[in-house]
């Protein structure tokens, strides 16, 4: 491993509600191509921001030994008016076209410091990337989501950045674009994190690092590596979380045994003394005596299965929760029982660890919610549904156009209107 660029030092992050989100995160990022995955609402996003010192953590420390660049999941066009703002050279071309105009000034010599070049270095990348038709000031409200991140890359790759984080950079991308862009990474010399779902983007990286409620956990290779190694690291959890409850329950048994023989011998005892008619004082010490070996015994029982069920809350510390989908459909009259959407033993992408295979049918007229904790699949059911996203397996079929509104298109909603209005 080289020298490491990006340290975390025992961060932790506590939302503005006081919720922590994670806890404890030691890591080092060096000049390594990394993918950062886990689950949607995991704090990936928040991680990078953390790591760009965009946000401070609640705890702990975040350093940096170089400069980094940082590109956003969802860039907005109206920050940047033309290409040369988006990829962050506008000021230099400014200062450039003010020398080239008689400018002495030394802040604009300053400015332009080595980048002599930029101009035409910046239209050789566009070209480069299949975006030649795109000049310096090509307007950014004009670009397309795909073309905007595209350019974004560019600038990040014409800076001086020793190391680059990227949130979900192949969303918006088509299948040239997106090609075109996994080349730009391949050519990054630097440093590099990389957030997606994409596991052709994934599968170039060198190493994975999930984040997850157990916190980071580091995979030395690519994608592919680390799903290996990942169902064999849960695969095993899980073997050693049944183990330990077997053992739990079988000592639990062995303890109650032994607990009911020490309670028929102090019953067998009190009856003989009785029946002996041995004097009180001595029926009493035996009594003493008896209830002393009962207390030792109830306070070994209690030792043993409290440090029984810290074994199984450990182990099971090492297993994250699958969730489930399940489906309730409402009822339908016979105007809107057309098929518009199913769903045949599909398995869903990006979710980690998977569902069972999902079989389901919707119907025309269905006003259906789709509940669960955040990060479980929800926007990914719908994205599969619409045919956004792919399946890993099973058949999707489609009767119906699909219109999807999420929190990533807001100009589809209206704030004014309730969200019940809506479904009107």
């Amino acid at each position: 491993m080289t020298n490491p660029i990006l340290t975390l030092d025992r961060v932790s992050l506590v939302l503005p509600n006081g919720t922590p989100l994670f806890t404890d995160l030691t890591e080092q990022f060096d000049g390594r191509h990394t993918g950062l995955v886990g689950r949607n609402g995991v704090g990936k996003s928040l991680l990078a921001q953390l790591l760009a010192g965009l946000l401070a953590p609640s705890s702990g420390q975040c350093n940096s030994a170089g400069k980094v660049r940082y590109l956003a999941q969802h860039l907005t066009p109206e920050k940047y008016p033309h290409v040369a703002a988006l990829a962050g050279v506008a000021s230099t071309l400014a200062a450039l076209q003010r020398i080239e105009a008689g400018s002495v000034s030394p802040s604009d010599f300053e400015q332009v410091g080595d980048d002599w070049d930029i101009r035409q270095r910046l239209q050789t990348q566009l070209e480069d990337a299949g975006l030649g038709y795109l000049t310096p000031e090509s307007p950014v409200s004009q670009l397309s989501g795909g073309e905007a991140m595209r350019v974004a890359l560019i600038g990040a790759t014409l800076s001086d950045a020793d190391f680059l984080i990227l949130d979900e950079p192949t969303n918006h991308l088509d299948g040239p674009s997106r090609r075109a862009l996994m080349q730009q990474l391949q050519n990054w010399t630097g440093g590099l994190v990389v957030i997606s779902h994409d596991r052709a983007l994934l599968q170039q990286m060198a190493r994975i690092v999930e984040l997850s409620s157990l916190g980071l956990r580091s995979y030395g290779g690519n994608y592919a590596f680390y799903q290996q190694a990942k169902a064999q690291e849960t695969a095993a959890a899980a073997q050693k979380l049944e183990r330990l409850k077997v053992e739990r329950k079988r000592e639990e048994l062995a303890l109650r045994d032994q607990r009911e023989k020490l309670e028929k011998r102090q019953s067998r005892g009190d009856r003989r003394g009785k029946e002996a008619n041995q004097a009180k004082i001595l029926l009493g010490r035996q009594k003493g005596r008896s209830e002393a070996s009962a207390g030792k015994l109830h306070k070994q029982q209690l030792e043993a299965r409290v440090q029984l069920s810290q074994q199984v809350q450990e182990a099971a510390k090492h297993l994250e929760t699958a969730a489930h989908i399940a489906m309730h459909s409402g009822s339908l009259t016979t105007a809107t029982a057309q098929k518009v959407a199913a769903l045949t033993e599909v398995t869903l992408p990006f979710v980690t660890p998977p569902f069972d295979q999902i079989t389901l049918a919707i119907s025309g007229g269905q006003r259906i919610g789709v509940v669960g904790p955040n990060g479980c699949g929800k926007s990914t059911l719908l994205k599969v549904l619409s045919g956004v996203l792919p399946t890993v397996s099973g058949l999707r079929e489609a009767w119906r156009t699909w219109l999807i509104s999420t929190s990533s298109s807001p100009a589809l909603i209206h704030t004014k209107r309730s969200s019940s209005s809506y479904l009107r």
